[in-house]
């Protein structure tokens, strides 16, 4: 089985707070630098979340739970 197309649950998660964000900018419920923040954060935390996966995190199904 190929692991190229598995992708965490934590990752998904945080892509779609990112899009919530753009969301808000867009309605201009947030000013330009508390977006700037946030993407920031989200942004550290998608790269620390990649940088955890090896052979074994990917093979954990824990880390694919459905976000319901």
């Amino acid at each position: 089985m190929e692991n190229i197309n598995k992708i965490p649950s934590k990752i998904i998660e945080i892509e779609t707070s990112i899009k919530l964000l753009e969301y808000l900018k867009r309605k201009r419920v947030i000013d330009d630098g508390m977006y700037n923040f946030c993407i920031n954060k989200l942004l550290n935390k998608i790269e620390f979340e990649k940088q955890k996966q090896d052979d074994e995190y990917i093979n954990d199904l824990n880390n694919y739970k459905l976000l319901t």
